[in-house]
């Protein structure tokens, strides 16, 4: 099998993987509904902490990587998983390969829950040259399982059983909210950019936000760095104007969509992802 997953040396850490296949681990026992999580965020990257074989681990929170739990062959190192004997290849961003095994973690603790038979292949794109190195990464095999509330300004990660309603502070039905697929381009809604709609990868694993290189319009470019970026006015979601927004310019070559959401905007914005009736919302 061959899928996508984004990387982008330097100051741009996109991420998306495909899925292990097989039988998901079952959900744990629901009693409260929810599981409220804390994110550290560290270097324009949002982290989550587990425990994975008796060892802590600091994972990125990767909405944009779609295996469940993918570890680096460091971190993979002396631990007891069950290798499965596939093989997947994925295909960065700007054109790498690489060869990932599958595995099964036996269990994880998360916020207190255990998730068991965790399926997902190594984390082989990191990136040698990237600003922030990582031991691997939590994806959308397994946040796809429950509604997401990701609040970077809050430093939370809400976990919530797909028929339970949010916590009061969290009034999405009043957020303004768009339409999103998902699958192994990640979580992909369209929005309206200085009035061109525009298909975006919503994606904690993106230290900024990025637009394709010739999509900005007539907005100035300007350096910064080795990169250029531009402000964008006007970006509507669901009738409200969250601009303006700064985009890194880059002639990526995957996946299908014209640019990533990425940490500056979550860093402003508390995200309401609902995997069961495929809405995104975002509050003012």
């Amino acid at each position: 099998m061959s899928c996508f997953r984004a990387s982008v040396a330097g100051i741009l850490l996109l991420g998306v993987s495909c899925a292990g296949a097989g039988t998901p681990a079952p959900l744990p026992s629901e009693e409260s509904g929810l599981v409220r999580i804390p994110l550290v965020l560290d270097r324009g990257m949002a982290w989550i902490d587990v425990i994975i074989a008796g060892r802590a681990f600091r994972l990125l929170l990767d909405l944009g990587g779609f295996d469940t739990v993918a570890l680096t062959p460091e971190s993979l190192q002396g631990m007891a998983v069950t290798w499965t004997g596939r093989t997947r290849t994925t295909l960065s961003a700007m054109g790498d390969v690489a060869k990932a095994r599958e595995y099964v973690l036996p269990a994880m603790e998360l916020g207190g829950v255990v998730f068991r038979e965790l399926r997902g292949t190594e984390d082989l794109l990191k990136g040698e040259k990237r600003v922030v190195q990582r031991t691997g990464y939590l994806g959308l095999g397994l946040l796809q399982r429950f509604n997401l509330i990701i609040d970077y300004p809050a430093r939370e990660l809400v976990l919530l059983w797909p028929n339970v309603a949010p916590p009061a502070a969290y009034a999405v039905e009043e957020w303004p909210s768009t339409e999103f697929a998902s699958g192994v381009n990640g979580v992909v809604a369209t929005v309206e950019i200085d009035g061109s709609k525009r298909r975006l990868v919503w994606d904690t694993g993106a230290s900024h936000c990025v637009l394709k290189t010739g999509l900005q319009g007539s907005a100035p470019v300007r350096k910064e760095g080795d990169y250029s970026v531009c402000t964008l006015k006007a970006f509507d979601v669901g009738g409200h104007d969250f601009g303006p927004v700064d985009f890194v310019l880059l002639d990526f070559k995957q996946p299908p969509a014209d640019g990533f959401i990425g940490y500056p905007f979550f860093g402003k914005h508390a995200v309401f992802v609902d995997f069961r009736n495929h809405r995104l919302a975002v509050r003012p």
